[in-house]
């Protein structure tokens, strides 16, 4: 006769593993997409161009420059938005005798090209502006239409969801700016994250004041962050509190955009700097210093520089013969690898306490019980210290209450309140300040 008769044993392995948040994950929000789902995902470069062959797009330059980063992501995302916004620039010369004015043009489809203009001895900005016009509507392949209103050009896109380029060669003398309206990228947002919100950071091509104020918003409500680069002159050739993009993101505290300045929208220096840094862990870097891969300096005054800064504003450029990205800051004034770690450690710290909650029969309301939940908030902690985000002195600590002296309340409806944590910051050093004796 065997046991079996007499005992019935079973044995199951009871694990819990709850799927971490993509912190390396980005998504380019594209207003072209043809496919019927709202998201896809990619590998590789040569994946994206079976979905969009034409490499002038904004979708295939926008994967380029996050796949040529090295360290580069293994994973890209691309969103199907179905409110296309009309492209709109505004171009604004002041008249300089003698002067040539010129703009380089690229876009989905159009030959990228410098057009000029050259005002005579007697400069007049109505002069420019007919003759930037006509230059621009000569470009080959365009994909819109310039208009001259005499004290400035308006480049329209000639349907909506067209993306082109506009880079002025002198911001001082040739004042550019993205006009084109909001169509709805909330609501388009919305509905990409329902089917997919497995995604950290969000990319867009189509940067005027009202679509990036508008994504930003949407941004600031989600476990999300926004990188996106603007090429508004005002950014670098005014004082903070003029209203531009940049100046208005600090103005409302936008903790989780950050903005940069290039004056190429062609360059995708946004991508370029979030395909360099997502591949990291959360931690274990700075956003500040890093090198891009082809990405061109942005040649700026210490004025503009200085502007910038005042701004919260990042930017692509050269020190000592070393191309890098400062200063890796949000719109508020903190840094992204700051609120990328928070991001992390708020998704660490309630799935390791959910694993543990779902993972065996039940955690009593004990203090045993009550231990389990304190040791896997600590087991959160140590694992940011092992990455960068926390200091080890002095160490992290985890309270929590005495079962004792919680409320009847609380033990009915099975919640443990007051427990808390704390941890210091890691940080990361920006700057250094050194002080030297010689003596002879």
């Amino acid at each position: 006769m065997t046991l079996s008769n007499h005992v019935a044993l079973t044995i199951s392995v009871d694990t819990v593993g709850v799927a971490r948040a993509g912190f390396g994950v980005p998504l380019i929000i594209s207003h072209s997409a043809a496919w019927v789902e709202r998201v896809r995902s990619y590998n590789s470069l040569s994946d994206v161009i079976a979905d969009f062959p034409v490499t002038t797009s904004p979708e295939y330059l926008c994967a380029q420059a996050l796949f040529s980063q090295s360290p580069r992501p293994k994973k890209i995302k691309i969103g199907r938005a179905d409110l296309a916004p009309t492209q709109v620039y505004r171009i604004t010369p002041t008249a300089v005798d003698d002067k040539t004015y010129s703009v380089t043009c690229a876009g989905e489809g159009v030959t990228a090209e410098e057009v000029s203009f050259t005002a005579d001895s007697s400069a007049t900005v109505a002069e420019i502006t007919a003759g930037l016009e006509a230059a621009l509507n000569l470009v080959t392949g365009k994909n819109f239409t310039a208009t001259d209103d005499t004290t400035h050009v308006t480049i329209t896109g000639d349907a909506a969801g067209d993306w082109f380029s506009l880079e002025v060669d002198d911001p001082a003398n040739m004042k550019i700016e993205q006009l084109h309206a909001d169509p709805g990228i909330a609501t388009d947002l919305a509905a990409i994250q329902i089917e997919d919100d497995d995604w950290y950071c969000l990319l867009t091509n189509f940067n005027s004041n009202a679509m990036v104020l508008a994504t930003a918003s949407w941004v600031e409500a989600q476990k999300k962050i926004y990188v996106v680069d603007v090429n508004e002159s005002d950014a670098i050739t005014t004082v903070a509190g003029n209203s531009d993009t940049l100046d208005d993101l600090a103005t409302v505290n936008r903790a989780r955009t950050a903005g940069l300045y290039h004056p190429s929208p062609l360059a995708f220096n946004a991508a370029a700097w979030a395909g360099r840094c997502l591949p990291e862990e959360p931690g274990a870097i700075t956003w500040k210093f890093k090198q891009l891969s082809g990405v061109a300096p942005v040649k700026l005054t210490s004025t503009q520089r200085g502007n910038l800064i005042a701004r919260s504003a990042n930017f692509f450029e050269t020190v000592a013969g070393l191309d890098i990205m400062s200063e890796g800051t949000t719109a508020d004034g903190d840094y992204v690898d700051v609120q990328r770690s928070l991001d992390w450690l708020d998704d660490d710290v309630s799935k390791s306490v959910f694993e543990d909650m779902a993972a065996g029969g039940k955690v009593p309301f004990t203090n045993a019980g009550v231990t389990v939940i304190q040791n896997a908030i600590l087991g959160s902690m140590q694992r940011a210290v092992a990455r960068g985000i926390f200091s080890d002195d002095p160490a992290p600590v985890v309270t929590v209450p005495d079962v004792a002296d919680i409320s009847a309340a609380n033990k009915t409806a099975r919640t443990l309140p007051d427990v808390k944590f704390s941890g210091t910051l890691a940080g990361a050093i920006h700057k250094t300040t050194i002080t030297g004796v010689v003596s002879v």
